[in-house]
């Protein structure tokens, strides 16, 4: 199946479409992301995933989402929601500021000035890149089984396409 890039959504209240594309489209398009609200390119209002509904579709993004957990069991929806996110995020994060120490420490033997200086800067990028890490395995480790295995297909984004009865 064919991941579409881009998609529209139609605000209901004004009557008019948003192309969302790029990661917003990713989220938007993911049962598990957990949005509630959405924007309309055309009105400019921020406003409830009920108020919008896929363009061809006459499902809003809020019953896309319910039917779509509903294949999901309990345990594999609490294994990939926000909380669970935070936590891989803490664990990145941890394990980037450790290392950041380390490098300080390992620094400090040749020069206590440069030890601190290194220490520091290695503190903020290893605990950044360990916060990014930790994302980017939630999300293609985690989240991505999760849809794969109870949703059948490899990307979100390819559920906007399949039709409500599908």
């Amino acid at each position: 199946m064919l991941t579409p890039e881009s998609f529209q959504y139609v605000h209901r209240p004004c009557g008019q479409s948003t192309l969302i594309d790029g990661p917003e489209f990713q989220a938007v398009s993911n049962p598990l992301s957990g949005i509630e609200t959405t924007v309309c390119a055309h009105c400019g209002e921020q406003d409830d995933i009920e108020n919008f509904a896929w363009e061809g579709s006459s499902e809003t993004i809020g019953q896309y989402y319910r039917r779509h957990l509903a294949h999901i069991p309990p345990q594999e929806k609490a294994r990939a929601d926000r909380s669970a996110m935070f936590k891989y995020l803490i664990v990145g994060g941890a394990i980037g500021i450790a290392a950041g120490i380390a490098t300080g420490l390992l620094t400090a033997f040749f020069s206590t000035l440069a030890g601190l200086i290194i220490g520091a800067v290695a503190t903020i990028a290893f605990a950044t890149l360990g916060v990014l890490v930790g994302f980017m395995h939630f999300e293609n480790k985690i989240v991505a089984s999760v849809i794969e295995r109870y949703l059948g297909v490899e990307d979100a984004r390819q559920l906007v396409a399949l039709p409500p009865n599908a």
